[in-house]
This record gives structure tokens, C-alpha cells and sequence, in this order.
């Protein structure tokens, strides 16, 4: 039992560092750093699963939800899944917005990639997202004001926000937390 423990101990570190990694852009970088260790993750709009994917390689997340409203695009993200050998750590979802996840199953909602206007409305159609334990990272292309609003309205707290430069364009990134009703189970 000693020799094993002492074998993975010397080979695991050199597979780890031997393994592929995937890279992630500045603009997914910003919202993986704002995820817990040990976090619940839906990653909705997930496009091609880049972050779903970062998750499992780095070990953050405990359970991670990739869910898209275009099965094209959930297939792109299983195919990065697969490339980076994590496919059995993700959950793929074809599903609009939140539909389909629920309370019990994600304590961390990630919406990048779309408008305010598109962002405000998945909340509004799953308003456990407000629950307390509930954490938002919302990275809105547009009507930022707009999802603000929303949010101060609808008793979210928004927690911090961030500008990222990428390619020319900076991005707005809102971390937010519900703040009404129970806790997620």
C-alpha cells in the first residue's frame, strides 16, 4: 500500500502537467475567477463549453451543468469536452435558459454572451435564482443598464463588477447574489 501511495504520488504531478489544458480568453478567464471552489455550475448559453471545461480540468466546480438552447452548439461543447478527456464531469443540456435546471442542481449561474435584455429574461423564468446561497456571474453584451436595473428592482445583490479588455471590446462582468427566500438544498 506504501509503494502505491508513494508511485502516484511521484506519477500523478507529471500526468497532471502532461495532460492537455485548455486556455481560456481574458474574457472567460474573469468569470471563472469569480466561481468558489467546490461551486454548483450552470453555465447557460455555454456555446462551445470552454469554460464547463476549464472548471473540470482546474477541479473548481463539484458539478457542472453545460446547457445551451442549440444542440449544434451543445455539440460543439462535447466535442471540447471530449478533446480535453472531461466529458464524464459535465452534464450536457439541451434546454432554453434555465428550464430544466433547478434549484437543487446548480448554486451558480453563469449567463456570458448575450444581451441584458435576453439575460433579464431567463431570470425572470426561474426566479429561484434569487433564493439566498444563489450566486449570479453575468457577462451581458448589451442593455447592461437595463439588467442592472432588473437586478436592484427584483432584490438581487449585485456584489462587484468588472471590466475586461479582449480584442478591442471591453466587457462588463456582474457578480450579483440572491438575497430572498430560502436557501438552495
Amino acid at each position: 500500500m506504501v509503494r502505491l501511495a508513494c508511485f502516484v504520488n511521484r506519477v500523478y504531478p507529471v500526468f497532471v502537467l502532461l495532460m492537455k489544458r485548455i486556455r481560456l480568453s481574458k474574457r472567460l478567464i474573469a468569470l471563472a475567477e469569480l466561481i468558489r471552489k467546490d461551486a454548483s455550475v450552470a453555465d447557460i448559453g455555454t456555446d462551445h463549453g470552454y469554460l464547463p471545461v476549464f472548471l473540470a480540468q482546474a477541479g473548481i466546480a463539484k458539478r457542472i451543468i453545460a446547457s445551451d438552447i442549440s444542440a449544434a452548439s451543445l455539440s460543439a461543447a462535447q466535442r471540447s469536452a471530449a478533446e480535453f478527456d472531461v466529458s464524464e464531469a459535465i452534464t450536457f443540456l439541451v434546454a432554453s435558459g434555465l428550464d430544466g435546471v433547478t434549484p437543487n442542481e446548480a448554486d451558480t449561474i453563469v449567463i456570458a454572451g448575450m444581451g441584458g435584455e435576453t439575460i433579464l429574461s431567463i431570470l425572470e423564468n426561474a426566479p429561484w435564482t434569487n433564493n439566498r446561497g444563489v450566486t449570479l456571474i453575468l457577462q451581458p453584451q448589451s442593455k447592461i443598464d437595463l439588467l442592472c436595473r432588473f437586478l436592484y428592482d427584483s432584490g438581487y445583490e449585485i456584489k462587484q463588477t468588472k471590466s475586461v479588455h479582449e480584442k478591442g471590446k471591453y466587457y462588463t462582468v456582474i457578480l450579483a447574489v440572491g438575497d430572498c427566500g430560502s436557501s438552495p438544498q
